[in-house]
């Protein structure tokens, strides 16, 4: 046992006169049995354990039926809930916590011991020890006994499936069967690799274990599957999970679909495989030898096939079947007066039960009104309340100590490894970024800036030849490339790769991998971060340990996921993957554990739209996007260009920077952290001409939307009316001086440039449709012709990189960027990476999205058969403007007088408001 022998409290020591020896017990059970019974109990005695072990076997008995019958009161005070798990995994619950484990309930130890529920329906199980052992105790988050009456109450710390963040000890959110199991491997990975950069000898810091509770349905999971072949092959010996083999799922026995040898598939896995026979047993000691020869070795992870029954102990007709799983139990009064009063425990005629009717007796007499013969509901017996909270006392002890063991490190190698006690100070602090971090982030948008600004051209509102607008003549493929073919720009999945490059050169917490696609995703620098393997990689695969802070994730797309998620729950680590976006379909239950759990994982997907071409419907997430976009908490952020993905980067990193001490993590806390996806084209990403106002693309992320090309270029004011002229563009004029368009225009991503040449080919359009009819006026009187013939349309053009983001933003700043608040200002989003009615309403009056999948070609012949071309675009947007301006009311309208009402309507709606 990691845990000594317990000393007894001073409430245990005054009891002690109560409880009789192991000895008076036999006599009662041969009195309880009768006299004729007396010699066979006497034989029975002389064959009993020593006094000291019978002691421990009906503390570890009677620990069993508190944990079932406290498990059993609240299920039944909510009428909601599983007990099946509970009843049947009590004993397992008793050894770990009182036996195997070390956890700190005070504080938030790094070094503790983690133990995840993937069978997450059992969290009555898991809220039980939590209390037992005193987490939260006397603070605000503590797991009471009032917040046990309250499970799965709205409100409560004690929901129908554990929740990271709202249960004090509770170390991620599980449920969704086989996540927990994935986030387990990824503590695992934690602990390896944070083992191997900062211990030294004598200076064990990171050395915890976990411990995993899967049942049946876990293991049917694919996600569980995916990681335990992870975990196998990168030999995680420092995991150990038990699978509760009870043979029963909800719909009935598991042979209906289930019938596979686990431990030979596990063997295959490469995994050490063990078996408890007898998983019913209340002997915690059962436990604990598996766990001892698990630790004996050290190559591979470890599975104990406890041989369980669902229900244990619920009696006939419901343990052991399918009416076991979910539900309370009608017998609940019938179980209490067999666990919990003296004669039921006698009337059994177990010789541990006997012992543990005397423990039961001396607690009635002390705790209950005269005259009661049985524990009531929602009561912990005295004994097993103190053995508990000793424990956990002494985890808390062992917490300080390590704190100790800390400071002792820092002071020896300061000298010596300067680098490596600077970093491990900062993670402690929860500050995982070097000051510095921005640096080279800033230098590589500098360089890309100025090989972008030298070339890129302008595009003036009012149109000049100057500017060099669209040629008609040139061919349509050069036409319709960003940045006329003047600017070469890389792709987006370059962009960002390089980004984050420069993010994980200067910061050595950040860890992740890809699911076989950073080849072509980016995302692994081997020479800055090496290769997460086992050392005996090392011979064939150079720089191979667990050092490396690279992960080969292989194709387990899932696993990757829901493994970055148990990274990010052990602390002291920053978490990524890069994918194609439509595989994060395979993981998006992961993402959306992450963001229920508001864990700061970064997503990179690239390839985002049908742009990647060639591949197909297949590969082209046309809904991805909107699917992300429904997650709360998740934020989701398309750059349109270098400069934004700068921005992306920023806004992720910025939830590591702050100094917070670990220790104030103790309970939880509504943090403002949450899981960011960066998605990004395979093509190439940036805008075909400068933008005209003054905030830039990383504010602009910051802000969720942001006018990026205005239709007005620069304006002199004087604000105030004092002092000189100053020269404003685009939002940033005040708003009675400001022009205001008579389009908006919204993209994201690639698609800000696409309108951007949209809104070029409007100008143009406008520009020749009003020399038309002004030659169509010739000769007519002048007070028959419209005034503001001139007028071109005022098109705006606004990048909207996150909705999460702007929608956080407060109103005047978003009617300042869409101009929602003039009903007669067309607004109108085009987004090649969504389908339609996936809420672009909120922010326009129509929308041009994909209709369905898409095709197989070359990028440019598939736009152009979607009808996602500049000129397409521009054609659809000038239809919706001169049907909207036909039939707009406008104050003062009068009755139809023939030919002059539509061209005077026309030319107001063409002309200043």
């Amino acid at each position: 046992s990691d845990l000594p022998s317990l000393p007894s409290s001073p409430r245990s020591r005054r009891r002690s006169a109560r409880r009789p020896s192991p000895s008076s017990c036999a006599l009662r059970a041969a009195s309880a049995m009768g006299v004729e019974a007396a010699a066979a109990a006497e034989s029975m005695e002389k064959k009993r354990p020593p006094q000291g072990d019978a002691s421990t076997l009906a503390m570890d008995r009677l620990s069993v039926y508190s944990i079932r019958l406290l498990a059993a009161d609240m299920v039944d005070k909510a009428s909601s809930g599983h007990l099946g798990a509970p009843f049947g995994c009590a004993p397992l619950a008793n050894s770990l916590w009182g036996r195997i484990m070390k956890f700190s309930p005070r504080k938030r130890w790094i070094n503790r011991d983690r133990f995840v529920l993937s069978a997450g329906h059992a969290s009555a199980m898991q809220y039980v020890m939590l209390h037992l052992t005193g987490h939260g105790l006397g603070g605000p988050y503590d797991v009471s006994m009032e917040e046990l009456k309250q499970f799965r109450q709205a409100g409560s710390s004690t929901p129908g499936h554990p929740e990271f963040r709202l249960t004090c000890g509770v170390e991620v959110t599980t449920g969704p069967l086989g996540q927990g199991f994935a986030n387990a491997v990824g503590m695992a990975i934690a602990e390896a690799h944070l083992a191997a950069r900062f211990n030294r000898e004598g200076f064990p810091l990171f050395d915890y274990y976990v411990y995993c509770l899967a049942g049946d349905g876990c293991l049917m999971e694919g996600v569980a599957s995916e990681a335990a072949s992870l975990a196998g092959h990168l030999k995680l010996h420092k995991l150990i999970v038990f699978y509760d083999d009870n043979k029963i799922t909800i719909d009935g026995k598991t042979d209906l679909s289930f019938s596979e040898d686990v431990g030979m598939r596990f063997t295959a896995y490469g995994w050490n495989v063990l078996h408890i026979e007898n998983g019913d047993a209340t002997d915690s000691t059962v436990y604990e030898r598996a766990v001892q020869e698990a630790k004996g070795q050290t190559e591979k992870p470890t599975i104990v096939i406890m041989k369980t029954t669902i229900g244990a102990g619920a009696g006939q007709g419901i343990e052991g079947t399918a009416k076991a799983h979910g539900g309370k139990f009608s017998n609940l009064e019938a179980l209490r007066a067999k666990w919990f009063s003296p004669e039921g425990l006698r009337r059994a005629g177990d010789e541990v039960d006997v012992c543990v009717a005397d423990l039961v007796q001396a607690e009635i007499e002390a705790a209950c009104p005269a005259g009661s013969n049985v524990l009531p509901k929602f009561h912990v017996p005295q004994a097993v309340l103190d053995k508990f909270r000793e424990i956990g006392a002494r985890g808390d002890r062992m917490a300080d100590q390590w704190d100790e063991l800390v400071q002792r490190y820092y002071r020896t190698f300061r000298a010596s490894e300067p680098a490596i006690v600077a970093d491990l100070e900062n993670r402690m602090s929860g500050k995982y970024l070097i000051d510095d971090w921005q640096l080279k982030i800033s230098e590589y948008l500098c360089k890309e800036q100025k090989a972008i600004y030298s070339q890129l051209r302008s595009l003036s509102n009012n149109f000049d030849v100057a500017d060099e607008p669209l040629d008609d003549s040139a061919p349509e493929a050069k036409r319709r490339k960003v940045g006329d073919g003047k600017v070469k720009y890389k792709a987006g999945r370059v962009y960002v790769a390089e980004v984050l490059k420069s993010l994980v050169e200067m910061n050595p917490a950040i860890m992740g991998g890809s699911a076989d696609v950073a080849s072509s995703c980016g995302g692994h620098w081997p020479e800055i971060q090496g290769h997460f393997l086992p050392p005996s990689f090392g011979e064939k695969v150079p720089g191979a340990n667990y050092k490396g802070r690279y992960i080969h994730f292989g194709v387990r797309e899932h696993a990757c996921l829901a493994i970055l998620n148990g990274i990010c729950s052990s602390s002291c680590l920053i978490p990524y993957s890069t994918l194609f976006t439509v595989f994060y379909q395979y993981g998006l239950p992961a993402i959306r554990m992450a963001s229920i759990s508001k864990f700061p994982v970064l997503y990179i997907g690239t390839h985002d739209s049908i742009d990647l071409g060639e591949d197909g419907p297949t590969h082209q997430p046309v809904e991805v996007l909107p699917q992300l976009r429904a997650m709360p908490n998740l934020l989701v952020i398309r750059p349109a260009n270098v400069e934004e993905v700068v921005g992306s980067i920023q806004v992720f990193a910025e939830q590591y920077t702050g100094k917070q001490a670990i220790s104030q993590y103790i309970d939880p806390k509504p943090l403002v952290r949450r899981p960011v996806f960066v998605m990004t084209s395979r093509g190439e990403l940036g805008l075909p001409y400068k933008g005209n106002t003054s905030i830039k693309g990383q504010e602009g992320v910051w802000r969720g939307a942001y006018v990026i090309h205005d239709c007005m270029d620069e304006l002199t004011v004087s604000l105030n009316g004092a002092g000189p002229p100053v020269r404003l563009s685009g939002a940033c004029v005040p708003e009675h001086c400001r022009t205001l368009p008579d389009i908006v225009l919204i993209g994201s991503g690639q698609d800000v440039a696409l309108v951007m040449r949209a809104k070029e080919i409007l100008l143009q359009w406008s520009k020749t449709f009003n020399d038309k009819l002004r030659a169509t006026f010739s000769g007519f009187p002048a007070s028959a012709s419209p005034a503001n013939l001139s007028a071109l349309l005022k098109v705006r053009i606004v990048s909207m990189p996150c909705w999460e983001l702007f929608d956080e933003q407060d109103q005047e700043y978003q009617d300042s960027v869409l101009c929602s608040n003039y009903k007669e200002i067309l607004r109108i989003y085009v987004e090649k990476a969504a389908t339609k009615n996936t809420g672009h309403d909120k922010y326009a009056h129509m929308s041009v999205l994909m209709p369905s999948y898409g095709l197989s070609g070359k990028s440019a012949d598939v736009e152009k058969k979607l009808e996602f071309t500049p000129e397409y675009i521009a054609a659809k947007v000038w239809s919706s403007w001169m049907d909207r301006g036909r039939i707009l009311p406008t104050a003062g309208d009068e009755a139809d007088r023939g030919f002059s009402t539509w061209v005077s309507h026309l030319g107001r709606r063409a002309g200043a408001h």
